[in-house]
Formats: structure tokens, sequence, C-alpha cells
């Protein structure tokens, strides 16, 4: 007998059936997200892979470089409606994107968990709106993210930072007998590593971005001299109440002008910025190379290899107040997941896998940049050079005890300073008395 109902439930199971393989045939989700590093994109694929293996997911990585190329192109793409799901941004830039209704807000999302992962100083001071930010921002009248209240959160921390790092070829350094491995306790003992390489192998000691003025200041000059003085006489000198005739200051002259006068420049540093300065140490053409966390990952991309390179923090002089430099970083790039994806969901879900340390620990193996996420410092993990860096960040740097007002015209004085010890044009003494003479000109005129 025809069963009606029967003939009901199968038409029915067939239509589901149909909508179900439908569904099925339908283009699998697909994420974007853009960043400027184009040398953080092997990193991030590794990452993407990853994810699409364990979801099914595929996020797309796009890179649009110089910086702003890419700040035109999220400009314009914010017009047309056209942004990605993921953006990569600088730190503290988020506000500006937030402000325009750009972003997804993150206040609620971010728990306690995630938070936890990342390294103190980086998330609750750059990714969550403080009170003294949204203050600066009131008292501005050209602020442009004056709506974004306190405790606001759009991004979460990728990449932290510091400069003061120190980077050496191991090949070089073994060449002149010496351990590639070892890490100079003293800033005398790395000055001795480099006469001895350059009566060995005829390298020059060290390259940096010395046309930059401010590169040896603050790079070099003010952790050698925080050290040696201690934050007390550091702020007191800077601040005119000491002088930088004061023993512990003349002594990291005194060094300067030894690296002068023993020619452990490398030639034509005084027309080297930062980059061509890295290039030249992965070409070889210096033993040591001074930079910070971010300078790893370019010396890989210039294709140098990883098991060449040893890394260190700036040692501090003998007998120095401070023995060992301790680095806190700061947040450099920060994440987020924008108004115009289409999965919201799905990008915030891959924002926190992103940003977790297993996958941190593979990007920083990968691309040697410093993660604003905690993670080992096993060479298994994260690669042989990783480590040095790791080892010497901590929660805690002598900087955020320091109250000193570096102001224009002594730093002035003392960054051509520095580079006329390289012509021979001045010597320690003269330049004490002359950032002396500037500095106190300089509270005068303040009033101080």
């Amino acid at each position: 007998m025809f069963n009606r109902k029967r003939l009901f439930v199968l038409m029915l199971s067939l239509l589901l059936l149909s909508l179900s393989g439908a569904a099925l045939a339908q283009d699998p989700i697909e994420l974007t997200m853009w960043t400027w590093k184009i040398f953080h994109v092997p990193g991030l694929e590794a990452i993407a892979a990853n994810y699409e293996a364990e979801t099914g997911i595929k996020v797309n990585i796009e890179a649009y470089n110089p910086d702003e190329v890419y700040r035109t192109k999220i400009t314009t793409s914010a017009q047309s409606g056209d942004l990605p799901d993921i953006l990569s941004y600088w730190s503290g830039g988020q506000w500006e994107l937030a402000a325009t209704d750009m972003l997804v807000e993150l206040t609620d999302v971010v728990d306690e968990s995630w938070q936890s992962e990342f390294l103190p100083g980086t998330y609750e001071l750059q990714s969550v709106m403080t009170q003294s930010t949204y203050d600066f921002c009131q008292q501005d009248a050209d602020c442009t993210y004056s709506n974004i209240e306190v405790g606001q959160v759009f991004s979460v921390p990728l990449l932290a930072g510091q400069a003061f790092f120190l980077f050496g070829n191991k090949q070089i350094i073994s060449d002149a007998g010496l351990d590639p491995n070892a890490v100079p306790a003293t800033a005398e003992e790395w000055m001795d590593a480099m006469l001895a390489i350059k009566e060995a192998t005829g390298s020059p000691g060290l390259v940096t971005g010395v046309q930059n003025p401010a590169v040896l200041h603050f790079w070099l000059f003010n952790p050698l001299m925080i050290t040696s003085c201690g934050v007390e006489t550091y702020d007191a000198i800077w601040n005119g109440e000491d002088s930088f005739t004061n023993p512990c200051a003349m002594k990291v002259l005194d060094w300067f002008y030894a690296m002068s006068t023993n020619d452990l420049w490398m030639p034509g540093i005084l027309q080297t910025n930062i980059d061509p300065a890295d290039v030249a140490f992965s070409q070889e053409l210096a033993a040591y190379d001074l930079g910070g966390t971010y300078t790893l990952g370019f010396l890989i991309a210039q294709g140098m290899d990883p098991e060449n390179i040893v890394s260190f923090p700036v040692p501090p002089l003998a007998g120095s107040a401070i023995p060992t430099l301790e680095i806190a970083p700061a947040p450099l790039i920060d994440v987020m997941v924008t108004k115009h994806s289409e999965y919201p969901e799905e990008a915030l879900a891959f924002l926190r896998y992103l940003t977790s340390p297993e996958q941190m620990a593979l990007f920083a193996k990968i691309n040697g940049d410093l993660p604003a996420v905690k993670v080992p410092s096993d060479p298994e993990i994260v690669g042989s050079v990783m480590p040095g860096l790791l080892n010497a960040v901590s929660d805690y740097t002598p900087f955020q005890d320091s109250t000193s007002q570096q102001l224009q015209e002594p730093s002035s004085v003392l960054q051509l300073g520095l580079q006329q010890f390289i012509t021979g044009e001045t010597t320690p003494e003269e330049l004490a008395t002359a950032i002396d003479e500037a500095n106190k000109a300089a509270w005068e005129q303040l009033g101080s």
C-alpha cells in the first residue's frame, strides 16, 4: 500500500541531504592577515599552516612595504571597505584605527589566562588604554583618538623589542682563536676580544649605524653609563646636579675613545646608517654588530646562518655600580581584527592561536624576532641565537627607575663628540667639559 507519510519522510531526508551537500560544496572559510614586515612572512605562514591543519581554516598572509605604502593601503582599504580580517600594526598606533571604528573591540575578550601569556609591560601598557595615555590625549587638541575610553582594548601584542644588544660572527671570533660562545663579562673583555680579532684576522671589531648620531648615544653610551654610575648618579649628571667629569662617566668616555684610538670601528663607519650596518655585518665586514632584538631577524633575512651568530646584551664596564644590564622589552607590533571581516569569530580565534606560546616560539625560531609572548629559551625550541636575547630579557631595567631629562643641547654635544672621537677631533676631557657647559646652559634656560 502506498504510504504518503513514508514518502514525505523520504523526500524530506533527500532534501536535507541535498542542502547539506550544497553547504559542503561551498568554499571553506579563508582569512587574510596583513603585515608590513616582509621578513615576518615565513614565520606567519608556518603558523597559518599549523592553524589550517588543526581547523581547516586557511589564513593568507600578505605583506606591503615600505611603511608608508602600508599605511596608505590601510587608509584606502578602510574607505573602500576592503580591509583584511587581521591587521598587524605599530603598538600604540591601533588607537587611531579604533577611533575611526575600524577595529573589533576586545575589551571583554582578552581574559586573564590570555593576558598572563604576554611579557610584562606589553599588553597592559600599550594594548589597553591607560589612564596616562587617555589624559595625554585629552590635553592634546590634535589627538585623533579622544573618543577611546580608559580600559578599552582593540589589539593584543605580537612582538616586543629593545636596543642594547650585540651580535657576534662566530666564525670570525673562532678564527681569532677565541671561544665563539663565550659572552664577555665586561666591556673591557669585549674590547680585548675585538683587539685579538683584529690582530689575528684583520677584521674590524664593530659596526653599527654611527651616521645616525642617536645610535651611539642611546644604544651604547646610555647603557654603559647607567650601569657604570648607577641610576641615582646617572640621573644627577643628566639633570645638571653632577658632572660628566665624574669618574663613572669618564670611564665610559675613555672606553669610547679607546675604540677609536685602537681603530676598532669598521672603515667608513661615519657614513654607515643602521640597515647598511646590519648588511655589512651579514657580509662579514665586522666581527660584531650593535643593534636590538629586531636586528636578529633582519640578519637572518639577509641570509646569515643563525648558527653563526652569538648574541648578548651590552656588557657593563668593570667595577660598574650595576654589574649586569637588565633589559625590559617594549611592545613593538600589535595584531587586531577589523570590522570588515566576514568571519570575526574565526579571526579572533586565529589571533588567540597566533599569540600562543607554542606558535610564537615557532615564529621566533624561524624569524629570529622577539615575541611579546613568554616563550622558553630552549635552543631546541627557539633556535640557537634567541636564548641570548631571551635570557637577557627581564621584567625590570634600571632605565625604569631613571628620572633623567636628557635635554637636546647636551645630547647634541655628546652625539657629535662621540663621532669626533672617531675622527680624532676631541678628547674625553674636552667632551666632558663641553657637555657640562651645554647642560648647564640648557637647565638655566629652563629656569632650573
